[in-house]
């Protein structure tokens, strides 16, 4: 079996191929943000809303790729590394009034450690230490720096960070000298100053998979974002499913709380992430030749019909493209029937294995409904098993052939024997071919 994986890890790479290659039609949208964000001049704090799986952190890195790519250009740092992902697309014509210094920052890689407010400095540390290492001349903020990467070198063995300047320094424990809410503040201020007046005038940082995050933990960083980042050069953009960040905070404060006000006070703006065009979801990735064209109408479709996030999108032809497709016939019955059964095999495998196994034991209630709704199947049954019109009586005297050939298929101690040329052996066949195997 053929297996290539078409879903991406949002990697430094993958990212910028990305926007070399406009991947998911979203050139357009990132420069629409990003234009919007220069138009912030105070604090702000901002909630990009999708499903799981629907490239919210691939959207938030391809931003802060763009950003890093325009305030490196304007600050005149070299952009070798980077510049030809960036010369032939639209993003590298973005005016920008200000300089910016991105920090990603993925919630659920801390969400052991006790405290985000101190694993966010730390972040904001490692990410931009070349600029901290080169520029930084205060023995306060050098001191406070050495005490934050003291206090976490117990708890995050697994991050390496080198200051080699600071090793003559004297280390201090900041947390033993810090008693008051306000303390804390005013140090987060000063190393603030310290990064933003040396590497930008405005930073950004990006918050991403909150809502993986344990109850506590996602709570708490909300909170404290918003109690110490108060700052005019800072601007906050979290990535989040809402639906589900308001289920963690309803668990954990209650089901009586009011979990969507208290999750609105934190954000200024929310934004809903924009959709990905539906032909760079599909048109380029089921690959089949004009004979099996049935095949892939109906995967393209069944995914739509069950509104799959893009990343199931992608896992569902990923695993229809691993098929062997010469099996997937438009002028013969077997053919065509394959092409009908093995999608809905395949897309219930991500949906529910549940109604997958009602659809393998003959079960399957929704069947009717299905074949009715996603209009090429509905053409398919009509055309070849009803009168040929697109009508109400062709589709009812068709579907009465395909379903009889359903039933007796897969309904243990049944066997269809009915006029159609359908092997004999057909939910085995349909088994083999979603495991990529053929007789």
């Amino acid at each position: 079996m053929k297996y290539e994986k078409i879903t991406l890890d949002a990697t430094d790479k993958n990212i910028l191929e990305s926007i070399k290659e406009d991947k998911f039609g979203r050139s357009a949208d990132i420069k629409s943000f990003i234009e919007g964000l220069d138009m912030i001049d105070t604090n702000m704090f901002i909630s990009l809303d999708a499903r799981w799986g629907e490239g919210k952190t691939f959207f938030i890195r391809q931003i802060e790729k763009t950003l890093e790519y325009l305030s490196k250009k304007r600050f005149s740092q070299n952009i070798d590394e980077i510049k030809d992902y960036f010369i032939d697309s639209d993003l590298s014509n973005i005016k920008l009034n200000k300089i910016y210094l991105p920090i990603y920052y993925n919630a659920w890689l801390y969400d052991c450690h006790k405290d985000p407010l101190m694993s966010l400095l730390y972040v904001l540390i490692k990410e931009r230490g070349k600029y901290i290492s080169a520029k930084m001349n205060s023995e306060k903020i050098r001191d406070n720096l050495l005490s934050i990467v003291s206090s976490f070198s117990l708890v995050l063995p697994f991050i390496e960070i080198n200051f080699e300047n600071f090793k003559d320094n004297k280390k201090k424990d900041m947390l033993e000298e810090i008693w008051t809410a306000e303390d804390t503040r005013k140090a987060v201020k000063e190393i603030f100053n310290e990064i933003i007046v040396e590497s930008a005038e405005k930073l950004v940082i990006f918050i991403d998979e909150l809502d993986r995050c344990r109850p506590d933990f996602a709570i708490e960083t909300l909170e404290r974002i918003k109690h110490y980042f108060d700052d005019d050069r800072i601007i906050f953009i979290v990535s989040v499913n809402k639906e589900q960040l308001i289920h963690t905070i309803s668990k954990y404060y209650g089901e009586k709380f009011d979990s969507t006000a208290y999750l609105n006070k934190f954000f200024d703006i929310n934004i809903y992430l924009p959709k990905i065009p539906e032909y760079f979801r599909n048109s380029s990735i089921i690959k089949t030749e004009n004979r099996q064209s049935l095949f892939k109408m109906i995967v393209e479709e069944i995914g739509e019909y069950y509104n799959l996030s893009l990343r199931d999108t992608l896992i569902f032809y990923q695993n229809a493209n691993a098929t062997l497709k010469y099996y997937y016939d438009n002028y013969t019955d077997n053919g065509r029937v394959l092409s009908i059964f093995i999608p809905i095999i395949l897309v219930l495998e991500i949906v529910s294995q549940n109604t997958k196994k009602e659809f393998m034991d003959g079960e399957f209630q929704d069947f009717n409904k299905l074949c009715e709704n996603i209009k090429c199947i509905r053409k398919i049954i009509c055309k070849y098993y009803g009168n040929g019109m697109n009508d109400n009586e062709s589709y009812i005297n068709g579907y009465k052939k395909i379903y009889e050939v359903y039933e007796k298929s897969f309904k243990n101690g049944l066997t269809y024997d009915g006029e159609l040329d359908i092997d004999r052996d057909l939910k085995n066949l349909c088994i083999r071919i979603c495991n990529g195997y053929s007789r």
